[in-house]
């Protein structure tokens, strides 16, 4: 894969400004990251400039060659509509860096006017940051080119399944004075076996078959048989609860704001919705990490997630269960700050 890395203005200043971490400069950033994309079998080119032009310039030349972008616009991220223009422009996925520490993380996002046009966003302070950033992209590529390598999966070619079908007659067959039946063939019955059938076997009218209910019928008779009088009338309405098909066709209840339907995806209003249980002191500090943690390692382990929310829900979730521990404690003001990322 090959990764665009474009470094807005004044970063070059790294590790000489106040309250950058020891050691801090662009150029072990470069570093480890050209040792990560190693690691990863990706080519990088990067870029750093002071002009918001250069930039776009950038995104322009390298369109045909970048896979996918990692883009730290500095101070141009608040106010820079050119850039997000020409992000909006490109077609390969751009992910957002920003330099913030643990606790503006969500006030960066949104300060941001990239926020609406990236991929993802990755805020953070030292070259972590960057590094998230190059894994996210290669996350989503593996993803992508997983998705085009199964569209097909469950469905046989069509000359397999002719081939099955006929081996399927061909084994339905049965073999009778020594010769072979093909399996569309009726069965001989004896006039003795005929006259014993019992009824179910004969063709049903109309209103039995619709008066069939799902599961064992009511009074003990094997499924699929029909009494004479209650064939032709239809089914009475039950009102026991429990009664097996008695809600087919009947819409089911409403969920109540940030629950999940069964089979669906984490949602933000969900995360939202547990935030605010927080706040509101219905779930405990560690409660509410403990779900976080819980959700976080389900995504990790591919499952269903909002539709392009899987790398902010991540980023949440990752947030919300650290909160356990001292040094990544969040207060109530930086739980409204991620409800409002989340909107």
């Amino acid at each position: 894969m090959n990764v665009l890395v474009l470094h807005g203005p004044t970063l070059q200043f790294l590790g000489e400004r106040q309250g950058d971490p020891p050691g801090l400069t662009l150029a072990e950033i470069d570093r480890r990251l050209a040792e990560k994309a190693r690691a990863l079998g990706h080519v990088l080119r990067t870029v750093q400039t002071n002009h918001e032009g250069a930039l776009v310039d950038a995104l322009w030349e390298q369109r045909t060659w970048a896979e996918g972008v990692v883009l730290n616009p500095g101070p141009l991220a608040p106010s820079s509509h050119v850039l997000r223009a020409a992000v909006s422009a490109s077609r390969v996925p751009v992910v957002e860096v920003l330099l913030a520490p643990a606790k503006g993380r969500a006030a960066a996002q949104r300060r941001s006017l990239l926020h609406d046009v990236c991929a993802a966003h990755v805020a953070g302070i030292g070259a972590e940051a960057y590094l998230e950033a190059l894994e996210r992209l290669s996350r989503a590529a593996s993803r992508a080119a997983a998705a085009r390598t199964t569209k097909t999966l469950g469905r046989a070619p069509e000359g397999a399944r002719a081939r099955g079908g006929r081996a399927g007659a061909e084994a339905d067959g049965k073999t009778q004075q020594g010769r072979t039946v093909p399996a569309t063939a009726a069965p001989t019955t004896s006039p003795a076996a005929r006259a014993t059938a019992p009824a179910a076997s004969a063709p049903q009218p109309a209103a039995a078959r619709a008066g069939k209910t799902l599961g064992p019928s009511r009074d003990g008779s094997p499924a699929g048989t029909a009494r004479g009088a209650e064939a032709t009338t239809p089914p009475r309405a039950e009102t026991r609860a429990g009664s097996a098909g008695k809600t087919l066709g009947r819409a089911a209840p409403a969920a109540s704001p940030g629950t999940r339907r069964p089979g669906a995806g984490l949602t933000r209003a969900e995360v939202r919705s547990r935030i605010a249980e927080r706040l509101s002191g219905r779930l405990t500090q560690a409660g509410l990490a403990t779900w976080a943690r819980g959700e976080w390692v389900a995504l990790q382990r591919g499952a269903a997630v909002e539709a392009g929310q899987r790398d902010q829900l991540e980023e949440v979730l990752q947030a919300l269960f650290l909160s356990a521990q001292p040094r990544g404690a969040l207060s109530d003001h930086q739980l409204v700050e991620w409800m409002a990322a989340l909107e």
